[in-house]
């Protein structure tokens, strides 16, 4: 009977045991599941720590855990912890730390017999006296993760065991904090480039604006100047006309023959001093030659507006690439006026996906660089009009000039970054790199062939906004638009910027 019985209690013993090491795994599993979970939701590397320390801490009790990380050689660093004030701690590797980054972790029963301890209890909140160093490997190295507590004696063999057994989860636990410090410093990296790419589109409109401000003032200029030499012309006839009224006036007050006669008299003089039929057909004139050059100037104000456009709204705005094209042609009017001839054929298509501001970024450089390409004089042709490629409905636009052309070797690199081959000062290489990237952003492509002493063309290939988009409404047929603002003599629209002369930008 006592064999019977003392075998039943060592089966009861061993059921015992496996049940522990049952609940053990569980509560193992159970915590790296909560801290997958845990870490897939942290928003940066702090609450990414925090997270960490916070499932450890299920396990392991602790006033203070922070991890020592290899530095150099004999020093350890404090490189994340619960306790700010220990961060970029250096710790002297004694023989208790390097037993325990060498083999299995250690129970310390009275830090303050530590010398390397020693050094740093002062930085503590409150009195620390046991500790328990976990050795796990992290950057293909050997690093300690250490628990802290007040207790004297806390950490017995009892958690020795259990760090044993958590061993492996440890290090699960700081690979996957590494993974997700990788994919948080991705997502940092595509903010950066993003903002970078948003700083150097702000900044080349900048430069374009600056190259183009003197024109535009131009531009402007003249229609203000002659609409105020207009109005100085109206000011010194108006006292002739206010002498005019005075006379009708005194003519409706007279009530005699003589009094009648002698305003009579008055109307005769004033009449052979000025002739009321020149003068009013004159001020007709100056009224329509005003108004002339007040729309001139507000549709360069228009053109400035669209060209300075936010970059920041929906990529699902819909564009009208024509009315881009003639408020680009409009913008770079003085760099092209004088030299260059202008052909538009402005098919009517539909609205394309994109954003104003960057597209007609993208035109006025292409206008401008052509414009650069001709200084002696030349032809710019833009043209417009709807495809299908590879069964998707596309809208393409052509710039094409006569100027010098671009060699092989350089077209090869005509859109990367800082790439020019214009004079110091006259080009950053910028403005390529930035037309291709924008186009690419809303979803199309740009081309260019080139011929040296022959000419330029670029092409943009645009996706429609949809099957069904209204087409383009303004009337920006061939004829209309090619000799209205934008013709060679009637518009004084030289050249325009087509990036694509000798000098990319």
């Amino acid at each position: 009977m006592s064999k019977d019985y003392e075998n039943v209690l060592e089966d009861l013993a061993l059921v015992y045991r496996l049940k522990e090491q049952a609940e053990a795994h569980k509560k193992e599993s159970d915590a790296l599941l909560a801290g997958t979970r845990a870490l897939l939701t942290a928003k940066n590397e702090k609450e990414l720590y925090t997270k960490m320390f916070g499932i450890f801490r299920s396990l392991y009790s602790y006033d203070v855990s922070f991890v020592l990380e290899n530095d150099s050689k004999g020093k350890m660093r404090c490189t994340n912890t619960t306790h700010p004030k220990l961060l970029d701690t250096m710790w002297d590797v004694d023989e208790t730390l390097s037993r325990a980054i060498k083999s299995s972790p250690v129970a310390l029963f009275n830090v303050k017999l530590q010398p390397t301890w020693r050094e740093h209890l002062h930085l503590f909140d409150a009195p620390i006296t046991s500790a328990l160093l976990c050795p796990f490997r992290v950057h293909h190295q050997q690093a300690v993760m250490v628990f802290c507590h007040q207790t004297l004696g806390f950490y017995t063999q009892e958690y020795v065991d259990m760090a044993n057994r958590y061993r492996t989860f440890t290090q699960q636990m700081s690979m996957s904090v590494q993974a997700k410090l990788m994919a948080l410093e991705t997502i940092k990296l595509k903010e950066e480039k993003a903002q970078v790419e948003k700083s150097l589109i702000s900044s080349e409109k900048m430069a374009s604006l600056g190259l183009l401000a003197a024109g535009v003032a131009h531009e402007i200029n003249n229609p203000i100047a002659f609409v105020n030499s207009n109005m100085m012309f109206i000011k010194d006839v108006l006292p002739s006309l206010t002498s005019m009224q005075d006379i009708v006036q005194e003519l409706a007050r007279a009530t005699t023959d003589e009094e009648r006669a002698a305003v009579a008299e008055k109307a005769k003089q004033w009449t052979s001093n000025n002739k009321i039929g020149p003068i009013v057909d004159e001020i007709a004139d100056i009224c329509e030659e005003s108004g002339e050059g007040l729309n001139r100037v507000t549709e360069i104000i228009t053109s400035l507006r669209s060209f300075s456009h936010s970059s920041d709204v929906s990529i699902d705005d819909t564009v009208n690439i024509n009315d881009c094209i003639t408020n680009g042609l409009r913008l770079v009017n003085s760099e092209l006026k004088h030299k260059v001839t202008i052909n538009t054929d402005l098919a009517d298509i539909p609205l394309i996906k994109g954003k104003t501001g960057k597209l007609n970024q993208v035109l006025v450089n292409l206008f401008v660089n052509a414009a650069q390409a001709m200084d002696n004089g030349g032809t710019l042709t833009v043209t417009t009009q709807c495809n299908y490629l590879d069964d998707n409905e596309v809208v393409i636009v052509t710039v094409q000039d006569t100027g010098s052309g671009i060699e092989k070797d350089d077209l090869e690199k005509l859109f990367d970054p800082f790439y020019t081959t214009k004079p110091t000062g006259k080009g950053t290489g910028l403005g390529l790199y930035i037309s291709f990237s924008i186009i690419e952003s809303m979803g199309g492509k740009i081309k260019v062939d080139s011929e040296v002493n022959v000419g330029t063309t670029f092409t943009l290939q645009l996706p429609v906004a949809s099957s069904d988009s209204e087409t383009d409404d303004s009337e920006t047929g061939d004829s209309e638009t090619g000799d209205s603002e934008t013709g060679d003599s009637e518009s004084d629209n030289g050249n325009a910027d087509s990036a694509n002369a000798n000098k990319a930008p």
